[in-house]
């Protein structure tokens, strides 16, 4: 675990009650994030039918999302999950567990290129989010810090305001522009800096280091050099990489600063694509899953109260 020493990287105190409460709350008994991702509409239909994706049913979509909340997110000390398909069952059918963190994806990730302004889903913002029990509220966006930033400045900001209004924590997730992958370590690390500069609590961030890259000592480097230019705690997602992948890059990030993940595919995606003869047996595989990666982050993971308090 690393200890955050950099004064300038802390927002000692600024926390107010309810985002603290909120966020102990997302958290593990160590006091970091392990957070289970069914917030996906498009990705979930590809992995689940990747040969016909439109052909998967809404009412598919949403038993999928019941299934993976009340049969294996028990190890996970909070879920991710969209308000327009998945909240709605998972509430009203008693799916989650009430000692169980509910953060609620606000976006429409439906952007047709990085130079469109992002944009929440129809009828839904932070207030809405709030009354309808959110321990905290996610948005992803594409963005790129080296071009016009001033749309996506522009969002993260009024969230960021709204978020202080009705104290809940926001979780911010950048995501680096197809054209900007080959540079992925440059990208990342900056847009931290620039994102986390806007106000947001927690960034949801992609893995510093290009694909072809397998070099776990340039891995190290690369995370702590984003954890001390980070403002806030940030925490890894899984970007559809595979589990042996992702729990070598989980391990090393926060053992370089982070505090823990936010991740889905990597836990669930054979489960989504198996067939229902074989769900028990994927299920388990996937609930395992889910907890390894905990592990993982209750032991090598720096606390988010790191960075608000100091070490202890």
């Amino acid at each position: 675990m690393t200890t955050i020493d950099n004064p300038t990287s802390r927002l000692d105190g600024t926390l107010s009650l309810g985002k603290r409460r909120a966020l102990q709350a997302l958290s593990t008994p160590e006091q970091v994030f392990a957070i289970l991702a069914v917030d996906h509409i498009a990705a979930m239909t590809m992995v689940a039918r990747p040969d016909k994706p439109e052909t998967v049913t809404d009412a598919e979509l949403i038993a999928l999302k019941l299934h993976l909340v009340s049969t294996v997110s028990q190890p996970a000390s909070g879920i991710l999950i969209d308000p327009v398909l998945g909240l709605a069952p998972i509430v009203e059918q008693d799916a989650l567990a009430g000692t169980t963190g509910l953060l609620i994806g606000l976006e429409d990730g439906d952007y047709a290129s990085p130079d469109r302004p992002p944009r929440l889903f129809a009828d839904w913002d932070v207030a809405r989010a709030a009354r309808s029990g959110a321990t905290g509220v996610k948005v992803s966006f594409v963005y790129d810090p080296f071009s016009s930033t001033n749309g996506a400045h522009e969002f993260v900001s009024s969230l960021v305001d709204a978020c202080e209004r009705h104290e809940l924590p926001l979780f911010a997730e950048p995501l680096v522009p197809l054209t900007k992958q080959n540079d992925r370590r440059k990208v990342v690390i900056e847009t931290a800096h620039r994102i986390g500069d806007l106000g947001v609590d927690i960034l949801k961030l992609e893995f510093p280091s290009n694909r072809d890259n397998d070099n776990e000592s340039e891995w190290h480097d690369a995370c702590a050099e984003l954890t001390a230019a980070s403002p806030c705690p940030w925490t890894l997602l899984s970007g559809g990489a595979d589990l042996a992948t992702f729990s070598r890059q989980l391990t090393i990030a926060c053992d370089a600063g982070a505090s823990g993940y936010v991740a889905g595919r990597a836990i669930w995606q054979d489960l989504v694509a198996t067939d229902t003869a074989d769900r028990i047996a994927a299920t388990a595989e996937a609930k395992q899953r889910l907890q390894d990666l905990t592990d993982i982050a209750a032991a090598h993971a720096t606390p988010w109260t790191t960075w608000f308090e100091g070490p202890s």
